[in-house]
């Protein structure tokens, strides 16, 4: 079963939630909200500015932000090791989201290897799966499919397959919805901007100036960050409910942002590695998730 017939069987699902204008990401009831992301500062660049209004369950990480090879971390950091480097990581998203109003107790880390959550995607989904049964979520936040970043991708496979999966373990899907994130659907870096999906609504909310100052701050916690996130702005951020993705496809003609940053992983690799999660989890003649 895809995600949109999924929906249709969704009866309890309040209309506020699952129809434009969503009102509820700037006003009104807050729904009982997870945020699953790839990395510490994901949550940041997606949704800073209101993620303490929503009052998340928890703020998943599927990983620890720290990768194996030292040349993706900062010239400055490269000799502290990975150890080190997580930990930094760590203390930078826990000042920003200290910051944004979301308690160091709220934080939580399923523990795979930066750029390497494909090759773990059957256990995070699995994992999400126990969340979601556990802490009844109403929504999900998290990445869109865009090849911006393996882990994104894989972000969002996990999240698609425990939906579905919750469903059929009589455990209530949460409506997931994606915050916008990066991709080089047009060639060069977009940030901030989904790649359009026909059919599906978009909410761009402009920033007041002080949650423009808020998300700023936040920003400024992620030093070790600087140069990456340098391309990120703080007027506006973009939501909209999850399309109905084939993961065994690209995301978008041409070459993806990570096979540019000549990341271990290329395309080919990870979708390969998503038809096998697919497999694994009972769902490989799903051909929509």
């Amino acid at each position: 079963m895809n995600l949109s017939a999924l929906r249709r069987r969704q009866g309890r699902v309040p209309p506020e939630l699952a129809w434009p204008p969503f009102t509820w990401l700037s006003s009104g009831r807050a729904p009982r909200c997870l945020v699953v992301l790839a990395h510490p500062d994901d949550e940041t660049i997606g949704l800073g500015a209101r993620i303490g209004r929503l009052a998340p369950i928890e703020v998943i990480h599927m990983t620890d932000g720290a990768p194996r090879d030292s040349r993706f971390m900062p010239a400055e950091l490269a000799d502290v090791g990975r150890e080190r480097y997580t930990a930094i990581r760590r203390e930078e998203v826990t000042r920003a989201l200290a910051v944004g109003n979301v308690p160091a107790s709220k934080l939580r880390c399923l523990g795979a290897v930066d750029q390497e959550a494909i090759e773990e995607a059957p256990s995070l989904a699995r994992k999400l799966l126990d969340l979601f049964a556990r802490t009844r979520p109403e929504v999900v936040i998290t990445h869109p499919y865009e090849g911006g970043h393996p882990d994104h991708d894989a972000a969002a496979l996990a999240v698609h397959s425990a939906a579905v999966l919750a469903h059929w373990n009589g455990v209530t899907s949460p409506l997931i919805f994606e915050a916008a994130s990066y991709h080089a659907a047009r060639g060069h870096l977009v940030t901030g901007e989904f790649i359009p999906y026909p059919g599906i609504p978009e909410i761009a909310l402009r920033l007041s100036d002080e949650e423009a100052a808020r998300k700023r701050a936040m920003l400024d916690c992620f030093s070790s960050q600087k140069e990456t996130l340098a391309p990120f702005g703080a007027e506006v951020e973009r939501f909209r409910p999850a399309p109905t993705y084939d993961f065994r496809r690209p995301p978008h003609e041409g070459t993806l942002h990570y096979e540019r940053l000549g990341f271990p992983i290329d395309g080919a690799r990870w979708r390969k590695l998503a038809i096998m999660t697919l497999t694994l989890l009972g769902l490989g003649r799903e051909r929509c998730l």
